[in-house]
């Protein structure tokens, strides 16, 4: 995660809980009897599932063995799931001798890109490929092929959007359809020791040896619609704990969710998308502003394209279909938002997807209740938070069956636990030692004696330089993530975004190392909090702080504090700021202000960061 973490091997009250005694084994690991699963569960080999099939099968037993997680029962349901556990990963290692690669890639001795080919170029082990000829023969929907990392059984790293997940049409004969499958779990193996994920163990101290990859399959969600288009119209996911709220009417038991126009790679993602608490889906965290909601409203939309037989990107406008009526508003020529009772195509004005009648009201499918039950009931099974994720079927032939729209269950997991809250008083700071000030800061704690500060300026950022001033900041995160030396990171809009016309396009690893993180809107700049993404997700869980930064809103930037301090690399666009004495960093949560200043000489001691949530 981002983020420095004390390597010690903590014992929590999320390891006792129902969930992780679920499918325990004596010798510590989970292991589950094939002939005893729900029926639309799987399993080829009989290894370990992993967490994330883990979860999914969780959730899945549970309602079969009569649990009831909503009074709207009738409507949820789930993908057929077939699990290839560690033991196909096992042998598909072993007989292409690939674990010396794999020591050699993780030792650094060839790169993590020719580690990668050589475990796409290997052979799939034939009594493997003979077994997916049978699923392959009775399951011919589109399919989802998703990573379920061993590792994700640990209740204190749950590897959120580490690993690789490959969309295939499962179309033409089956010979090619069997080659594509194969060719896409190789992929999902080979993510097992990407940079990412690399980056996210050594963040925890997790030894890479000690990972295995099963894979989870399911049939993807969703309905066929004009272009050779296939995807859900509804994605998204859900938390039944809000780290993050955006207003004092909410608290963190209230949840959060995020909707999106599509598949739900835009709801985990850092992207646009509709957020709102199921206690009060009327509360939106961008106001009621028409230009602000429009600024910050979904307009690309993940889909499967089936000529190319893979995940594409459309437009919203692009997509032709009049089911967006409802769940689209329009924006009139006067500024004005406006429900779409007709097909979009036969009104002017822009599309955005508001989802408005979908969350405030029951007039399509009861499904803010829906999510508010199923969070509550997940929760109190797994003895944890919960963090889900669905997506909603309109068009299928069970949904219209139904006469309904349908819930589908796709992921199942804990969210984690939050260590409690402590007060942060802020101290009072001289002007020509402060650094940072803000007014409307997420989180809750303070850190000491930081002493680098990685800065991309929003006067000179140039979005068609994005990528390459990415490649920057991660040569800075390398040298220092290599020294453990923790900094902050200040950037114009959305880092990680990956539109470079919002912000920095950094990867996962390219900032894996920051221990604060600072998002400034300025200008034509303005990062969004998305909240409850996985990248807020792993803030919270490695004690990373972050600052947005308004100038605008009053927020304050010591330029030429900041002019005066030495520096240690520079270019057109990254400065890498050193500090003698160091950086302190306090947040207050109760009152959402932040400060970040100089300390003074005597306080400059090499204290370790006291992360508190």
């Amino acid at each position: 995660m981002l983020g420095r973490q004390p390597r010690r091997r903590r014992t929590s009250r999320a390891s006792s809980s129902r969930f992780f005694r679920f499918g325990l084994a004596a010798d510590g690991s989970y292991r589950f009897d094939p002939f005893a699963l729900p029926p639309q569960f799987r399993m080829l080999g009989t290894g370990q599932l992993g967490g994330k099939a883990r979860g999914l099968l969780f959730a899945m037993k549970a309602m079969h063995d009569g649990a009831r997680l909503t009074r709207f029962q009738h409507l949820l349901r789930f993908p057929d799931s077939t699990v290839l556990t560690s033991e196909v990963f096992e042998t598909f290692m072993e007989e292409n001798r690939l674990q010396d690669a794999v020591r050699a890639g993780c030792e650094g001795t060839i790169t993590l890109d020719e580690l990668s080919e050589r475990i796409v170029s290997a052979t799939f082990p034939r009594a493997w490929a003979e077994e997916l000829i049978p699923f392959l023969e009775r399951e011919t929907r589109p399919l989802v092929v998703r990573s379920s990392s061993v590792m994700e059984d640990d209740p204190d790293h749950s590897f959120a959007g580490i690993y690789l997940s490959v969309f295939l049409a499962n179309t033409g004969p089956l010979d090619a359809r069997l080659k594509r499958l194969i060719d896409a779990i190789k992929r999902v193996y080979a993510s097992t020791f990407a940079p990412n994920a690399r980056a996210y163990r050594k963040r925890h101290g997790l030894d890479w040896r000690k990972e295995r990859m099963a894979i989870l399959v399911q049939n993807m969600i969703g309905g066929p619609y004009e272009h050779d288009l296939f995807y859900p119209l509804v994605g998204g996911v859900a938390f039944s704990r809000n780290y993050y709220p955006w207003t004092d009417r909410l608290t963190p038991d209230d949840g959060v969710v995020r909707l999106v126009v599509g598949t739900g790679t835009r709801a985990v993602g850092r992207e646009y998308a509709r957020v709102f608490s199921p206690r009060r889906p009327g509360l939106r965290p961008e106001g009621f502003d028409v230009g602000t909601i429009v600024r910050y409203s979904q307009e690309t939309v993940d889909v499967l394209d089936m000529e190319a037989g893979e995940l594409a990107q459309r437009k919203l406008y692009e997509l032709d279909n009049p089911l967006l009526a409802t769940i689209c508003s329009r924006v009139d020529a006067d500024g004005e938002l406006r429900e779409t009772p007709h097909a979009p195509a036969g009104l002017g004005g822009r599309l955005i997807a508001s989802f408005t009648s979908l969350i405030e009201t029951d007039a399509i499918m009861p499904l803010t209740p829906l999510i508010r039950e199923l969070l509550t009931a997940l929760a109190e099974l797994l003895e944890l938070p919960v963090d889900v994720e669905f997506a909603i079927d309109f068009s299928g032939p069970e949904a219209e069956a139904a006469g309904s729209p349908l819930f589908s269950i796709l992921q199942v997991r804990p969210l984690g636990s939050r260590p409690e809250h402590r007060r942060i008083h802020l101290p009072q700071v001289r002007e020509d030692r402060s650094v940072l000030e803000c007014h409307q800061v997420l989180g809750n704690g303070r850190i000491d004696g930081i002493r680098h500060l990685v800065l991309v300026s929003p006067e000179t950022y140039r979005w068609d330089k994005g990528y390459e001033i990415a490649r920057s900041v991660g040569r800075i995160n390398h040298r220092l993530s290599e020294r453990d030396e923790p900094y902050v990171l200040m950037g114009p809009g959305r880092w990680a975004s990956t539109n470079p016309q919002l912000g920095v396009p950094a990867q996962y690893n390219e900032i894996a190392g920051a221990s604060v993180i600072v998002e400034m809107s300025t200008g034509s700049f303005a990062p969004e909090l998305s909240y409850g993404t996985h990248f807020y997700a792993d803030m919270v869980g490695s004690g990373v702080l972050y600052l947005p930064f308004r100038e605008e809103a009053g927020d304050r930037l010591n330029r030429d504090l900041l002019a005066n301090q030495e520096v240690a690399y520079r270019d057109e666009f990254v400065t890498h700021y050193t500090f003698r004495h160091g950086l302190s960093v306090f947040v207050d949560g109760e009152h959402q202000r932040g400060i970040i200043f100089l300390q003074r000489p005597r306080s400059a001691r090499a204290r370790r960061r006291r992360p508190m949530g």
